[in-house]
């Protein structure tokens, strides 16, 4: 009996865990898209789009969490996290404060709340904001998609 020696299997791993990494860095790509269309939307008040792209981006952002959760970073200390910890201790994402640049380049706390209002009147753009506050951004527009639905 030919044993498969122990590298063979280290290496399949190692390449199984890159190609989730490149399947992870391709859904935020595309995640990153749908939110620019998604505040196009907002700023041009499209109800049905908006609520089209953040289904999508719904769906694709659940998608990344699975990956990451396959990959045991799912815990990992993040946007994501701190928008479940605050879920959990029942605070709206919309009222969590995310630090942002002024017109001076100077670091300010403002609400996501206030984030996303100064996106629907053009006064920031998404490609702007940090990794972290793009996503408290997106959970922020669900949320307020979720509650006018209520």
């Amino acid at each position: 009996m030919i044993k498969t020696p122990q590298l063979q299997k280290s290496y399949t791993v190692l390449r199984a865990e890159k190609d989730i990494r490149l399947r992870i860095d391709l859904l935020e790509a595309q995640s990153s898209f749908i939110a620019k269309m998604l505040t196009r939307a907002i700023s041009e008040h499209d109800e049905a789009v908006f609520a089209e792209y953040a289904k999508r981006l719904a769906v694709f952002r659940g998608r990344i969490e699975e990956l990451l959760w396959v990959l045991g970073e799912k815990n990992t200390i993040g946007a994501a996290a701190a928008a479940a910890a605050a879920a959990a201790a029942g605070q709206s994402v919309l009222d969590m404060r995310v630090t942002s640049k002024n017109n001076n380049d100077n670091d300010v706390t403002v609400s996501v709340r206030e984030i996303i209002e100064k996106l629907r009147r053009g006064e920031l753009r998404m490609d702007e904001l940090s990794a972290d506050t793009q996503t408290m951004v997106r959970k922020g527009a669900l949320e307020m998609k979720n509650s006018s639905h209520t």
